[in-house]
């Protein structure tokens, strides 16, 4: 049985990191790992490893993207310049039912 964790965020979301070493840094989501439960930001700079060859004695420089856990970013609201919490609500369309949304629960700007 595969257990997942739920994800607040989505590709593509506008987010701050509000803890760890790059905390404060803004930055667009480009993956995310449900299993793992972490994400990862475009603007968190990679780290560098290098791979050392035996047979050969070259080193190769490997940049690798660091994930962040989940829990550590919350969606960015350009408009106020703040971290807010989301939020899910239906809008009800009178002849085609209901829709659901995510928004912002500060501003209450839809995401």
């Amino acid at each position: 049985m595969k257990k997942y964790i739920k994800c607040h965020v989505k590709i593509g979301d506008r987010i701050q990191i509000i803890s760890g070493n790059e905390k404060g840094k803004i930055g667009n989501i480009s993956a995310i790992n449900k299993k793992k439960g972490t994400v990862f930001v475009d603007t968190v700079l990679p780290r560098v490893k290098y791979i050392v060859s035996r047979g050969e004695n070259q080193s190769k420089k490997v940049d690798l993207q660091i994930p962040i856990h989940i829990s550590n970013v919350m969606l960015w609201d350009a408009d106020k310049n703040q971290a807010s919490k989301s939020g899910y609500r239906y809008i009800d369309l009178t002849e085609q039912g209901s829709k659901k949304e995510r928004y912002l629960k500060k501003s209450g700007k839809v995401v």
